[in-house]
């Protein structure tokens, strides 16, 4: 988890885009009819937050892993280089949260690093299971800045998060269980299986019904809430906004107990997508 801090003399608002659950590479996914509208929410923003779930390489039709995490660094590097003085964040997903992905992640990353833009060690949930810092990493906000590998972000009064850290309530090996699910490559007979049968359920609509069911959207809310509530202090004090992915179902600034929630829906078929853009105030 970190905190993404601006400069001292920064006084005006920044402009946030959160983007997640794209599902590229899958058959399910519909991107070419949303990409769009996350081409205007980048234009639009100072700083895009990739927010998990933008591959999925489970069920990649590029063949291979490796194929596919090249494709998929590819695919971000061409958004950075068109947008050099973006701020880019890629939050980890579920289906995209596996250890070789985020070694690719790391080394697209590096090149763009500076000393400075990071304050305090990483440490990921996801690979070691260690006391979690009551003092936050700081990201730099500087322009062209790129910060990799988190599962969380706080930036001023707003969390962004991809989701499923609820699935594993507050405990991290059951969150690294949880992703394990994904972390098969396309090659293997058991995930060909349940990928054509999760296309005969999208086809058929069944996975809005699934979705209506497991995430509800008030007990959504109140799941993400309440993990937000069992981290550090600096995460959730005078917390305003979170904006989350994982569960497929838009929502646009919905209160529940004094905090707005977001979530850009899927950009897969018969799913509703847009991208979040907020404005956020870097003062009190």
């Amino acid at each position: 988890m970190a905190e993404l801090v601006p400069h001292a003399d920064l006084a005006r608002p920044m402009r946030l885009a959160f983007i997640s659950d794209l599902h590229l590479f899958s058959s399910r996914c519909h991107y070419d009819r949303h990409e769009p509208a996350i081409r205007r929410a980048l234009e639009a923003s100072d700083v895009c937050v990739w927010g998990g779930d933008l591959f999925d390489f489970c069920w990649s039709q590029l063949g291979d892993g490796e194929q596919s995490r090249r494709a998929a660094v590819d695919w971000l590097e061409d958004w950075r280089s068109e947008f050099p003085d973006k701020v880019f964040v890629y939050l980890n997903g579920n289906h995209d949260a596996q250890a070789k992905f985020r070694d690719s992640l790391s080394e697209w990353a590096k090149p763009h690093a500076r000393s400075g833009d990071q304050q305090h060690q990483n440490l990921s949930p996801v690979t070691k299971d260690s006391v979690k810092s009551s003092e936050p990493t700081r990201l730099s906000l500087r322009p062209g800045a790129i910060h990799v590998g988190w599962d969380a972000l706080r930036f001023a009064d707003t969390l962004l998060v991809h989701g499923d850290v609820m699935e594993g309530g507050n405990h991290d090996m059951a969150l690294a269980q949880y992703r394990h699910r994904w972390s098969h490559e396309p090659n293997t007979s058991p995930a060909n299986l349940q990928n054509g049968l999760y296309d005969a359920a999208v086809t058929a609509r069944l996975h809005l019904a699934a979705a209506s069911v497991v995430h509800r959207r008030r007990s959504t809310c109140l799941r993400l809430l309440h993990w937000a509530r069992q981290q550090p202090a600096w995460l959730h004090h005078d917390l305003k906004r979170i904006v989350f992915g994982h569960t497929h179902r838009h929502i646009n600034g919905v209160r529940v107990a004094g905090i707005d929630f977001y979530n850009g829906g899927a950009a897969v078929r018969h799913v509703k997508f847009d991208p979040v853009l907020l404005q956020v105030s870097c003062r009190d």
